[in-house]
């Protein structure tokens, strides 16, 4: 497996240009950003997200930096929580665990965004296995996220959650 083929079909559909960077094994998306050589940044990471009445949601962050659940449910007016691997492995059964693209709308799955990903001139996203990252232009991220909610989503790995 390369790119998932929901994402790969989504991309030709909404006509965006990217390219693929092949890396050595990784698990995470922190490790796909060390193992590219991409600032990690710059690296987008799907975080999976459900409500009570089993709603997803994708929330992008930074691969460096951890989700503000908080936040999230405030701009969403919803509360949340992680979803399982099990539920993980059923939405997206063309992609490995651990290696979901982020793009929400691929998936047919409503999305919120880091706004981090404004500054950045390239982002880069699992592309459904681990060994693949699809690099985007800010631009064309931005295009592909335009309809979807973003606001300052994620803080630090180190810093500690405001309870």
């Amino acid at each position: 497996m390369s790119v998932s083929k929901k994402l790969s079909q989504f991309l030709a559909q909404q006509q965006v240009d990217f390219e693929l960077v092949h890396h050595s094994p990784s698990m995470s998306a922190m490790q796909s950003s060390i193992a590219a050589r991409v600032p990690s940044e710059e690296v987008a990471k799907a975080v999976i997200l459900k409500d009570h009445v089993d709603n997803f949601l994708m929330a992008v962050i930074p691969a460096g930096r951890r989700l503000h659940l908080h936040t999230v449910e405030e701009l969403t007016d919803q509360k949340l929580r992680l979803a399982s691997e099990h539920e993980l492995q059923q939405k997206f059964t063309d992609c490995k665990a651990g290696a979901i693209p982020a793009i929400g709308p691929a998936f047919d799955m409503s999305m919120v965004w880091d706004e981090r990903f404004l500054q950045q001139q390239d982002v880069y996203l699992e592309a459904g296995d681990h060994e693949t990252l699809v690099h985007l232009s800010g631009s064309n991220f931005q295009k592909l996220a335009a309809t979807e909610q973003h606001d300052q989503i994620s803080m630090p790995v180190k810093e500690q959650s405001p309870e």
